[in-house]
């Protein structure tokens, strides 16, 4: 029988666990909303009852386990694995999550952030697959990076690499939850290019985007084929990834870029302007063979990179 891993994800909205083969087959699969006002632990036990109803379907015992993969939604210390914040959920400070769930399952577990999961998850099993250096992005409700270089996880000194959504690429631009100002996920996130088409259409240029209040990212990023003002939106959003992107391309030269998150179904009016802006502003030497393109795995690229965690990452 192939390797199994046990595979699983905490993040602000979803919890999520899988059965998963070494060979990247998905047994069985299961995912339910986060309650946001559960404990650290409840949320543990919640995600446990599902992986024991998971099992059970796909006919596996903890003992045919390899292991446990775990990706959480904020930053860990990888070291000690625990937890170090949550932005979407409260009182995960310093959680001790990796010994809970070793110590609830009795297996090896290995625990990162979810950039970092889905970073291995698509080297792993997805879109670059065959690439020993690869510079993976998560564009949704925020912006996060993660490293695969010399086919290893990069997490640098305190477990914080990859944190592209706080590079500074619009001086004195929108506040960012981060409390500074024109970082890109400020300007290229989810919510920014909703505000940003919000701002356009104070205006009196014609669009048919409508619904201010409730205006969202996938709506300008399918009305820009037709709409000049949300291709205009999303190819500024591109830009500035493509500016931050070019940065990180010249810093650590991947062989592949992989973006994924919700963002990055936009499609073409999202990654022309990323391309291109990338290859104006990044060596020359270092883009000539580099490919940028969306991520395989779509929503489970981090859970997939759990299931290469459990099987010793």
């Amino acid at each position: 029988m192939s390797a199994l891993a046990l595979a699983l994800d905490i993040g602000g909205t979803k919890l999520a666990a899988g059965i998963i083969t070494a060979e990247g087959e998905v047994r069985v699969s299961t995912a339910c909303p986060t309650d946001r006002a559960a404990t650290p632990a409840e949320v543990v036990a919640v995600l446990l009852a599902m992986s024991g109803r998971a099992m059970a379907e796909a006919k596996v015992r903890w003992a045919d386990l390899r292991g446990v993969g775990l990706s959480f939604g904020g930053p860990v210390d990888f070291p000690s694995g625990k937890t170090v914040t949550c932005h979407h959920l409260p009182g995960w400070e310093g959680f001790p999550l990796r010994e809970l769930v070793a110590e609830r399952t009795g297996l090896r577990v290995v625990m990162d952030n979810d950039a970092n999961a889905a970073a291995l998850g698509e080297t792993v099993f997805g879109a670059a697959q065959g690439c020993e250096h690869v510079l993976y992005l998560t564009v949704s409700t925020g912006i996060g990076a993660g490293l695969v270089l010399n086919g290893q996880v990069h997490r640098g000194a305190n477990s914080l690499a990859g944190e592209l959504g706080h590079t500074l690429v619009a001086p004195d631009g929108p506040a960012c939850t981060c409390g500074r100002r024109g970082c890109l996920e400020a300007v290229a996130a989810g919510p920014a290019i909703a505000r940003a088409a919000r701002e356009a259409l104070a205006g009196d240029e014609p669009s048919v985007l409508r619904d201010l209040d409730h205006l969202t990212a996938k709506e300008v990023a399918e009305a820009a084929a037709a709409d000049p003002l949300a291709a205009r939106v999303m190819a500024q959003a591109g830009g500035y990834l493509g500016l931050a992107i070019a940065g990180a391309v010249n810093l650590v030269n991947p062989q592949i870029v992989v973006i994924g998150g919700g963002v990055s179904q936009a499609g073409d009016c999202l990654f022309a302007p990323i391309r291109e802006t990338v290859q104006r502003h990044a060596v020359p030497e270092s883009v000539r063979d580099l490919r940028i393109v969306p991520a395989a795995l779509g929503a489970q690229s981090a859970l997939f990179g759990a299931a290469a965690l459990g099987f010793g990452g």
